[in-house]
């Protein structure tokens, strides 16, 4: 083997070594932090979540309101189920049906929190393990099965 082929496989196969540690830390930082960042916004949800329920409880039209512009500020305004929970808030006003709409909002807010914590694990496994993403179910899904098992809510 000449110099000249020793070099330029050296150089080759430096190149793929440094190209292959600057996608990995590049991945585990964006791992690290959206990981980071979607925990703090889970956690933000259920304190939330919280004060939509005793604000409900407590009769109070004004901080649900309140509640209803913050969520539609963290939930994703072209999805479907994300506006389903945003209906649910208005609901929550009319205290007539606070014994239906609060379990409802509670199941609601329940799928949104585990689909994230799904997706926030599917997206840190290496791209070989990562094959179709996880699937949100549907609030109506949730209740075919509690139907299903007897469940009442």
């Amino acid at each position: 083997m000449d110099f000249t082929a020793f070099l330029s496989s050296s150089v080759v196969g430096g190149l793929v070594a440094g190209f292959v540690a600057l996608r990995n830390s590049e991945r585990k930082i964006q791992i690290e932090n959206v990981t980071q960042e979607r925990a703090k916004w889970r956690e933000k949800i259920r304190i939330k979540s919280l004060e939509v329920q005793q604000a409900a409880v407590a009769g109070n039209a004004e901080k649900l309101s309140e509640l209803h512009l913050e969520f539609a500020h963290n939930l994703n305004p072209f999805h479907q189920q994300d506006n389903d929970i945003l209906a649910v808030i208005v609901a929550l006003k009319n205290r007539d049906t606070l014994d239906i709409k609060l379990p409802d909002f509670t199941d609601r807010v329940a799928l949104l929190l585990k689909h994230d914590w799904e997706r926030a694990k599917h997206e840190a496994k290496p791209w070989f393990f990562r094959c179709c993403p996880p699937k949100r179910t549907s609030y109506e899904e949730l209740r075919k099965i509690k139907v299903n098992k007897g469940v009442k809510s």
